[in-house]
């Protein structure tokens, strides 16, 4: 095994260990610029013995670009073809396709079992990530109540004051109320009857 082929193992091995391990971290830190030297590094070698092509240039920038995108626009579709982008740009640099793609997939297996053990052996959580998406629920029921939730109006009777497709409006008294069902229609002017209050949402039925 000559040095080249000794550095694909070790910077791309590194890369994916880096960028997992990143993915456990709140900020962009050590992990998350290691993991990117490590690509850079393995592109600028193979760019030099090969001369270097703007093609590849683009494909690298891009890929880095869709996965910042990612960050703030959120949905794994424009994170997915960044990372397809990068990988295709390591495996199209590197005269040996089948040798790099071999790497590739012994660093993804790492990469997972480095995944399995943050999750499952220290409890970790993908903090990296949790800033883009919300994973956890709100409910009266685990405790939160919204501001202006109104957990009063629980087994109160209505009047729809509008047709409920299935949000409308109805009446308590002298207060409109913003109501939903859960999926039913009821038709203006019905009696209805509060059985759920979810944060701000007044869920009725009728009666």
């Amino acid at each position: 095994m000559n040095l080249m082929m000794s550095l694909d193992w070790v910077l791309l091995i590194t890369m994916s260990l880096a960028f997992c391990q990143q993915l456990f971290s709140k900020k962009f830190n050590f992990f998350g610029v290691l993991s990117l030297l490590s690509l850079a590094t393995y592109i600028a070698f193979h760019s030099y013995s090969t001369g270097l092509s703007i093609f590849i240039l683009l494909l690298f920038i891009g890929g880095i670009a869709l996965i910042g995108l990612e960050m703030f626009i959120p949905g794994g579709i424009v994170g997915a073809v960044g990372v397809i982008t990068l990988v295709y740009a390591i495996i199209y640099v590197n005269k040996s396709t089948y040798y790099i793609a071999f790497i590739l997939v012994i660093s993804l297996i790492l990469a997972v079992i480095l995944y399995y053990v943050n999750r499952n052996v220290f409890h970790k959580k993908l903090m990296f990530l949790d800033r883009l998406v919300l994973n956890d629920s709100i409910s009266t029921e685990d405790g939160y109540v919204a501001s202006e939730s109104r957990l009063e109006l629980l087994g109160q009777k209505l009047i729809a004051y509008t047709d409920l497709r299935p949000a409308g409006v109805a009446i308590l008294e002298n207060e409109k109320l913003d109501v939903v069902t859960d999926g039913d229609f009821i038709e203006k002017g019905n009696k209805i009857e509060v059985i759920r209050v979810e944060g701000m949402r007044i869920v009725v039925k009728k009666i």
